[in-house]
C-alpha cells in the first residue's frame, strides 16, 4: 500500500432537472459499481483543470476551468489495503441536452443521467464509495446545487450574469 493517500477528481455534471452523469467502472477497484466521471489529480494540476481533463478524456465534453463549482465536497475513502483516496469533488451546470460518448470503454460500462435519490437508494454493493460518501454528506446535496441567483449558464456551460 502506498504510505500516503492520493487525490482524485470527482466530476458532477448537472442538469437543470437535478440529474448527473454516473457511469458503471469496469477493470479496476469498484468495478461494477456506479461512479461519477473522474480520476487522478496530477502533479501541480488544480483541481479545476483536472476536472476539465477528466471530463474530455472520459465523457467527450468541454467544460471551461471557470465552470466548475470546485471544491463542491470532499470525502475521504479506504476503498481496499492499496486504495486510500481523498476525493475533491466539482460540479458543473450542463444544458439539459449536452451530449456525451463513452470515449473509455475499456474502463466504462456506459454513462447516463440519474438522480441522487436513485443513487442513494442503489445497494451499496452497486455505487463507488466516494460517490456513496458524497451523497451521504448533509452539506453536500447535488439535487439542490443550483445556479447562483443573478447568473445563468452559457452555451459553453460558464456562469455568467443573467
Amino acid at each position: 500500500m502506498p504510505d500516503t493517500p492520493r487525490v482524485g477528481v470527482g466530476v458532477i455534471l448537472r442538469r437543470p432537472d437535478g440529474a448527473f452523469l454516473v457511469g458503471e467502472r469496469k477493470g479496476s477497484h469498484g468495478a461494477g459499481q456506479l461512479a461519477l466521471p473522474g480520476g487522478a489529480l496530477e502533479l501541480y494540476e488544480t483541481v479545476r483543470q483536472c476536472a476539465t481533463r477528466e471530463t474530455l478524456e472520459e465523457v467527450g465534453v468541454r467544460v471551461p476551468e471557470d465552470a466548475w463549482r470546485a471544491p463542491f465536497a470532499v470525502a475521504e475513502a479506504v476503498i481496499d489495503a492499496n486504495n486510500h483516496w481523498i476525493t475533491i469533488f466539482a460540479l458543473a451546470h450542463v444544458d439539459a441536452d449536452v451530449k456525451f460518448e463513452n470515449m473509455e470503454p475499456h474502463k466504462c460500462a456506459g454513462w447516463s443521467f440519474t438522480r441522487a435519490r436513485d443513487v442513494a437508494n442503489a445497494p451499496d454493493e452497486g455505487v463507488f464509495l466516494p460517490l456513496r460518501l458524497l451523497l451521504r454528506d448533509a452539506n453536500a446535496n447535488v439535487d439542490e446545487a443550483r445556479v447562483p441567483d443573478g447568473f445563468v449558464v452559457n452555451g459553453d456551460g460558464v456562469y455568467e450574469p443573467a
